[in-house]
């Protein structure tokens, strides 16, 4: 027989031929088992399993901890946030441009938090898709790591930017938002579609969409949007000051929003996973003690029939 190395033709690494050769070994066990036989596991094989799934649910609990910690804060931040930009509500507008539409999923930089990005990258791709079947332009920018990996596959070409790790995993500063609201508005665009997670309660959040126009557009429509307010002050840089403080006060809102229902989303997954551990715990537990008290019945019968056999 030929080594491996001479049949592939190929230079294989020895830790590449080391895990073939397990795997074979693995496949001629199973080879030598008798026609429809069961592979029930080994009590060793059932232990390391109970000490597996005992540090997982440890690591669950820990992070239900955590994120219930996190949450009262976000929640805190949230209601300032709200009142913040209490009164500013509606003072958006659509335009009608021949700029492409710019679509920003509003996502979390880590995972383990449940739906809360399925649901805000399931809306963009939808609102993309319905773009394209128009024939209309759009481009994406992304917030946070999960949207740009996930939607960097489908719609890569129409990608001009993305923001991740805002704050560190801190709660988000206006000085932050403001930032966030400057790179946005930096970006080409029409109108922009902002698609984030609205916080409900604990166990439940709504994914919404909001829209706003560009500085240009917005400068051109003040004039006839808002004929019933007086402007005092400088009237050049008076609809400029006035569009950036609306975007950043409702970007401080969206972003706020999102680090709740991310810490809501995530201590309600640790808390089911480590349900779902312990229940499975319990279950290989009660099979080791099987395996365990058949183990100790065969030695006792095997004494036993011995004992008889030498007093015969």
């Amino acid at each position: 027989q030929k080594p491996v190395r001479e049949i592939l033709e190929v230079e294989i690494p020895s830790w590449s031929l080391a895990a073939l050769g397990m795997y074979c070994a693995r496949l001629a066990r199973v080879a030598r088992r008798p026609s429809g036989a069961r592979g029930f596991a080994s009590e060793k094989e059932i232990r390391d399993r109970l000490s597996t799934i005992k540090n997982i649910s440890k690591v669950t609990k820990a992070m239900n901890m955590v994120a219930a910690a996190k949450l009262r804060k976000h929640q805190d931040e949230l209601e300032k946030a709200k009142a913040f930009a209490k009164g500013t509500e509606g003072l958006f507008f659509e335009v009608e441009s021949e700029k492409p539409t710019m679509v920003v999923p509003v996502s979390t930089d880590k995972g383990l938090c449940g739906g809360v990005n399925t649901f805000v990258n399931r809306e963009a791709k939808f609102l993309m898709m319905d773009l394209q079947k128009q024939n209309k332009d759009f481009t994406l920018f992304t917030y946070g790591q999960k949207s740009k990996g996930n939607l960097k596959r489908l719609f890569g070409k129409n990608m001009v930017g993305g923001i991740q790790d805002v704050g560190g995993g801190a709660t988000t500063t206006f000085a932050e938002a403001c930032e966030v609201a400057d790179a946005i508005s930096a970006q080409e665009f029409g109108n922009c579609k902002m698609i984030y997670n609205s916080f409900v309660n604990i166990i439940s959040y709504d994914t919404l969409t909001v829209s706003f126009p560009s500085l240009a557009d917005f400068e051109a429509e003040a004039e006839t949007k808002f004929m019933a307010y007086e402007e005092e002050g400088d009237e050049g840089g008076l609809k400029k000051n006035f569009y950036e403080f609306l975007l950043a006060t409702q970007i401080y809102g969206i972003l706020h929003n999102g680090q709740t229902c991310e810490q809501s989303s995530r201590m309600t997954a640790m808390d089911n996973s480590s349900s779902n551990a312990d229940e499975m715990y319990d279950k290989l537990l009660l099979q080791a003690n099987r395996v365990r008290q058949a183990k100790i019945t065969k030695e006792l019968m095997e004494i036993t029939g011995g004992a008889a056999a030498v007093q015969g």
